[in-house]
């Protein structure tokens, strides 16, 4: 039996230039049985690990179909003529000098179903399962210092 699906999901970046502008980017989207409530989604820039984001996948799920989340991640369906239906993904970063980081991203809703889908055959929704000593392992084995910007969970 799988215990781990990954799956690159191409995107686009809001640029912040008026009427919208976008950029494309990629994303591996990784899910594993040892972390089941969690979806990692890692970006990398000419080959090397820029940031690594861990999502909780309920939230992800819930936000394809409606509004979710309130914290350092949000999530929402969209739908345009031009694009199809699609999947919002506001991320803040950390405070720093310059004020907090913001990123919107933009998915095809049909690329995040068809990888929480196949997360759901790993482990289903309600069916997760961390016993303690799995969750100190995976405390233990988070290491800020994995890529260039650290890694965030919402």
């Amino acid at each position: 039996m799988e215990t781990e699906v990954k799956a690159t999901v191409f995107m686009e970046i809001e640029t912040g230039e008026k009427d919208a502008g976008r950029a494309p980017l990629s994303a591996e989207f990784g899910y594993a049985a040892a972390d089941p409530f969690a979806v990692t989604m890692t970006f990398y820039c000419e080959g090397d690990e820029v940031t690594r984001w861990r999502l909780d996948r309920d939230l992800l799920a819930e936000g394809c179909g409606r509004p979710a989340g309130a914290g350092d991640v949000r999530v929402a369906p969209t739908s345009d003529p031009a694009r199809g239906d699609g999947v919002r993904i506001e991320l803040l970063g950390t405070p720093g000098p310059a004020g907090r980081a913001q990123a919107v991203l933009h998915a095809a809703a049909s690329d995040l179903t068809a990888f929480l889908a196949a997360t759901h055959g790993i482990v289903r929704p309600g069916e997760e399962q961390v016993s303690l000593d799995e969750l100190d392992e995976l405390l233990d084995g988070v290491d800020q210092d994995e890529s260039t910007y650290g890694e965030h969970a919402a």
